[in-house]
């Protein structure tokens, strides 16, 4: 992977027309692998950013309220799919406090 590569990806599963957060949102199939594929992204992006002090505006804005995007709306998805979901959400915080901490 590289980081243009990773940053893609970022951008297209977070910001995109067919972000996950938009397919949450319109009851569309969110795969294992997508999700896979968004976290080992982000893990690359942590550790090549990690001793820079920018970085790029599109990775701090895929990251801007990133909890709420993964948590659907009571009685969209079954139980174990929200929690599948909040789990996610609360990964990716905790990546990008170390994305963005100092």
């Amino acid at each position: 992977m590289t980081p243009g590569v990773a940053l893609a990806i970022v951008e297209a599963r977070l910001l995109g027309p067919q972000s996950i957060p938009v397919r949450i949102r319109t009851r569309e199939e969110v795969t294992e692998d997508e999700i896979a594929e968004l976290l080992a992204a982000v893990d690359y992006l942590i550790v090549h950013y990690r001793d820079q002090a920018t970085v790029p505006k599109t990775l701090a804005a895929a990251f801007v309220d990133i909890y709420n995007g993964f948590v659907p709306a009571g009685g969209q998805i079954s139980d174990e799919q929200a929690q599948r979901l909040e789990d996610v959400a609360i990964a990716l915080q905790d990546k990008a406090y170390r994305l963005f901490g100092a």
